[in-house]
C-alpha cells in the first residue's frame, strides 16, 4: 500500500516535472522570438542561444510553478462554497449581445461602413463576376458578395452593401461571445469574472476592430467558439450524446466551423475521433442521437461542396495553398545558397515556381513565391516536386526549420512587431485598417480612426509597454500553453482534451501562408472561458445546461 505521504511526493515531482516542461516550450518561443523577430534567422551554432533558453527555462518554471499553485488555492476556495448556476435566458443573452454591439458601434463609425480589406476585394469579386472558386469558403464568399452587390441593385451604393454586412456579423459575434458568457453563468462562475470578460470583449481593440471587418475568420471564430463550448460540455460532463437538442446544436456549431474556413474542415474531422474515444460508450448508448449528430454535419456538408457546388460552378481552389511551408522553405534555400543547387535540381525548381518569384521571397509570407507557382505543371509531376523538396531538404535542414520559424513567429512570440508583409515603407501590417475598392471610408469619429490607424500601421504601438497583453497572438498562444500543460498536470483530462482545438487549429496556422492576427482570433476570444475552468472548475464538471 502506498503512504500518503508518498503519494503527495510524486504527486509534487509530477507537477515540477510538468512546469519545467511547459517552461523549456515558453523559453524556447521567447529566446528564439526574440532572434527571429530581429535577424530573420536563428544561428542553430550559437552557444549563447542555448545558454539564454536554459537559463529562461528555469526562470519560467518557477514563474509558472507559482502560477499554478495560485490557480489550485484559488480553485479549492471556490470548490468549498456551493455553486450558483444561473439559468440564462434568452433576454439575457440578447442583452448581453445588444451591450457588445453598442460597445462596438463607435469602431465602426470610425471607419464606415467597416473595414473593407485582406480577401473582401477577392470575394466580392467572384460574386460581381460570378466566377467562384474554392479558394475562400463559398458561403462567406456568397454572403459577403451577395450582400454587396443585392444593396447595389436596391440603393446604388457599395457602401449600403458592406454595412448590412458589418451590421450582420458584428451582432453574430456579440451573440457568439455573450453566449460564451452565458455558458459561464450557467457553470456558477463567479459575476466579477463574468463582467471583466463582458468588459474585455467590450473593449478590445483587437476584437473590436474584427467585428467591424468583412473577413471570413470573425464569423468562423464565433463558430469555431461555440464549436469548443460544446466540445468541453461533452468531453467534461459526458452527459451531451443524450441530449438531442443539444447534439443537434453541437453538430450545427461543427458544420458552421467547417464551412465559414476551409481549415475549419480538418479541425472538425481531427476532433471527431477524440470525441469516440473518450465517450465511445456514450456514443453507442444513444444512437439516434449519434446519428442525428453526424448527420447534421455532413449531410448539408455534403449538399454543399457536392451539388451546390455543381449548381454555381464553383472551380477548385489552388493546390499553392496547402504547400506555403514547402514553398516557403525552398524559396529560402534558393535566395541564401542558390550556389548550392544542382543545374538539374534549379532547373526542376523553375518548372514549379517562376524565378522571378523566388526571388522575391520574404521570409514572413509565401504570397510571392506561391505567385508564380505553376499549379498545371505540379498536378501532373508531384513526384518530382516531392523528391526536390526532399534533397534540398536534407541538404539544407536548419535552413528548412528558419524558414518555418520565421514564417510562423509572430503567432507564437508574446513580442513580435507584426509586419508579416514587409511593405517597405515603414508601415507595420497588424491589421488592415482601410475601406478598399468598392467601399468609399467615410470617417466620422477622427479621433478614434486616427487611434485604430496607429494601432494598425505604427509598429512602435505594438512595442509600448505592456501592449502586448491585448494585441498579441503569441501572447494569447503561449496563455494557452500554460493553461494546456496545467490541465495535464492535474489529470482534469476532460479540460485537456477539449484543448485538443486550440491544438488542431494552431497546426493549421503553422502551416498557412504567414501568421496574421485574424487566424489567431480565436485564442483571444476563448481565453476568459479556458481561464475560468481553470479557476473555478467545479461548476463546469457538474453542469448541463446547453449554451
Amino acid at each position: 500500500m502506498v503512504k500518503a505521504g508518498d503519494l503527495k511526493g510524486r504527486e509534487t515531482i509530477r507537477k515540477g516535472v510538468f512546469s519545467m516542461i511547459t517552461a523549456f516550450f515558453v523559453a524556447f518561443c521567447y529566446v528564439a522570438g526574440y532572434r527571429l523577430d530581429r535577424w530573420d534567422s536563428l544561428d542553430f551554432g550559437d552557444k549563447a542561444f542555448y545558454f539564454e533558453w536554459a537559463v529562461a527555462t528555469v526562470v519560467i518554471s518557477v514563474v509558472i510553478a507559482v502560477f499554478w499553485q495560485a490557480v489550485d488555492r484559488v480553485s479549492r476556495k471556490w470548490e468549498e462554497k456551493p455553486v450558483q448556476k444561473e439559468k440564462v435566458r434568452k433576454i439575457t443573452r440578447l442583452a448581453g449581445t445588444v451591450f457588445l454591439f453598442l460597445c462596438w458601434l463607435p469602431a465602426l463609425f470610425s471607419i464606415f461602413p467597416g473595414v473593407f480589406s485582406y480577401d473582401a476585394f477577392a470575394e466580392w469579386e467572384q460574386v460581381r463576376d460570378w466566377m467562384l472558386t474554392a479558394h475562400h469558403p463559398v458561403a462567406h464568399v456568397l454572403l459577403l458578395g451577395g450582400l454587396v452587390e443585392g444593396f447595389l441593385g436596391l440603393t446604388g451604393s457599395y457602401n449600403a452593401g458592406i454595412a448590412v454586412y458589418s451590421l450582420l456579423q458584428m451582432l453574430l459575434l456579440a451573440w457568439a461571445l455573450s453566449s460564451a458568457v452565458g455558458f459561464m453563468a450557467e457553470a456558477g462562475v463567479p459575476r466579477f469574472w463574468r463582467m471583466l470578460s463582458m468588459v474585455f470583449y467590450a473593449l478590445s481593440p483587437v476584437i473590436q476592430l474584427f467585428s467591424i471587418c468583412a473577413t471570413k475568420d470573425v464569423l468562423f471564430t464565433g463558430a469555431e467558439l461555440i464549436f469548443f463550448l460544446y466540445v468541453m460540455r461533452f468531453l467534461i460532463r459526458k452527459d451531451l450524446a443524450g441530449d438531442t437538442k443539444g447534439m443537434i446544436c453541437f453538430g450545427a456549431a461543427a458544420l458552421c466551423t467547417m464551412v465559414f474556413r476551409n481549415n475549419g474542415l480538418y479541425i472538425v474531422l481531427l476532433t471527431l475521433p477524440v470525441l469516440a474515444v473518450a465517450c465511445g460508450r456514450k456514443l453507442i448508448e444513444y444512437k439516434k442521437n449519434t446519428v442525428i449528430f453526424l448527420a447534421v454535419i455532413f449531410v448539408p456538408y455534403f449538399l454543399y461542396i457536392g451539388p451546390m457546388y455543381r449548381v454555381l460552378d464553383v472551380k477548385p481552389g489552388g493546390v499553392e495553398e496547402m504547400l506555403s511551408v514547402p514553398l516557403q522553405q525552398m524559396a529560402r534555400v534558393y535566395k541564401y545558397d542558390i550556389d548550392s543547387l544542382s543545374r538539374e535540381d534549379l532547373d526542376t525548381l523553375y518548372r514549379f515556381v517562376e524565378e522571378e518569384s523566388l526571388s522575391q521571397y520574404k521570409p514572413t509570407v509565401s504570397d510571392p513565391v506561391k505567385q508564380g507557382f505553376h499549379r498545371e505543371e505540379f498536378q501532373t509531376h508531384k513526384w518530382d516536386f516531392l523528391g526536390l523538396w526532399i534533397r534540398m531538404g536534407m541538404d539544407h535542414p536548419l535552413t528548412y526549420v528558419n524558414s518555418f520559424l520565421i514564417n510562423t513567429v509572430d503567432a507564437w512570440y508574446p513580442h513580435a512587431l507584426i509586419d508579416g508583409y514587409r511593405h517597405g515603407d515603414g508601415r507595420g501590417s497588424y491589421f488592415d485598417y482601410r475601406v478598399a475598392p468598392p467601399g468609399e471610408e467615410k470617417v466620422f469619429l477622427r479621433g478614434l480612426h486616427d487611434f485604430y490607424d496607429t494601432l494598425s500601421h505604427d509598429l512602435q504601438a505594438q512595442a509600448k509597454p505592456l501592449a502586448f497583453l491585448l494585441l498579441s497572438p503569441g501572447w494569447y498562444f503561449l496563455c494557452m500553453v500554460v493553461l494546456f500543460f496545467y490541465f495535464w498536470s492535474r489529470r482534469k483530462y476532460g479540460m485537456l482534451l477539449s484543448m485538443l482545438v486550440f491544438v488542431f487549429h494552431m497546426i493549421t496556422v503553422l502551416l498557412g501562408p504567414m501568421a496574421l492576427v485574424r487566424y489567431m482570433l480565436l485564442f483571444f476570444v476563448a481565453l476568459p472561458v479556458v481561464l475560468a475552468v481553470a479557476f473555478f472548475p467545479k461548476g463546469f464538471e457538474q453542469n448541463k445546461e446547453m449554451p
